[in-house]
């Protein structure tokens, strides 16, 4: 069995996202103090709102980190890495919790993405299709300190499935995404990338 790391995409996502929220909150945080020394009442007022949606980024940029304080980061092994189309592969999902914690859902998804950057005149443009083609769910329910869950799973890529591909402008990426709701705190979602090969490769 071969242990995933979580991607550099996502962490690198949740990295730009902390950057724009600080900027968001500094720039709301500012104008609505100027607002108030310039005498400004309801002038004022009207910069709360933006700081909230700051501090709303803020939390949601530092989540994973956050929800790391309950449950633990997600341990993915795959009974090979590199794959190809119309291949079975074995995935065990290892999943630790640090406090008290009621589990409403959990899974192991099999995600195919496509991207594509294009520009049009001045302006570059970004799409992303994603596809959730198998999965396999873990044990929910209440989960005490130092407690543990363990579930397996049989996946397999499509035999028509496009291989692993990334170019400048397009790239097909193949992903195991963890998916944890727990009972009053936002679904954690975390990604483990796959190596999918052409055929005759």
């Amino acid at each position: 069995m071969q242990r995933l790391r979580e991607t550099g995409a996502s962490k690198a996502g949740r990295g730009c996202l902390v950057l724009f929220a600080l900027l968001w909150t500094a720039f709301s945080v500012f104008w609505t103090w100027a607002a108030w020394r310039g005498g400004g009442g309801l002038s004022a007022l009207f910069g709360v709102p933006f700081i909230a949606i700051g501090v709303a980024l803020l939390v949601g940029a530092f989540w994973r980190t956050i929800a790391g304080v309950r449950i633990g980061r997600p341990e993915l092994s795959v009974s090979k890495d590199v794959l190809r189309p119309g291949e079975f592969f074995f995935a065990r999902y290892h999943q630790s919790f640090r406090l008290p914690v009621d589990i409403l859902e959990s899974k192991v998804e099999l995600v195919f993405r496509e991207t594509a950057v294009y520009r049009r005149g001045t302006d570059t443009y970004t799409e992303v299709h994603e596809e959730a083609l198998d999965f396999f769910e873990s044990p929910t329910g209440h989960f005490d300190v130092g407690q543990t869950t363990q579930s397996d799973g049989n996946l397999m890529i499509p035999a028509n499935a496009m291989h692993t591909f990334a170019g400048t402008n397009n790239k097909l990426q193949w992903f195991l995404r963890v998916t944890v709701n727990a009972q009053g705190w936002p679904d954690i979602k975390d990604e483990f990338e796959l190596t999918v090969l052409a055929e005759g490769n």
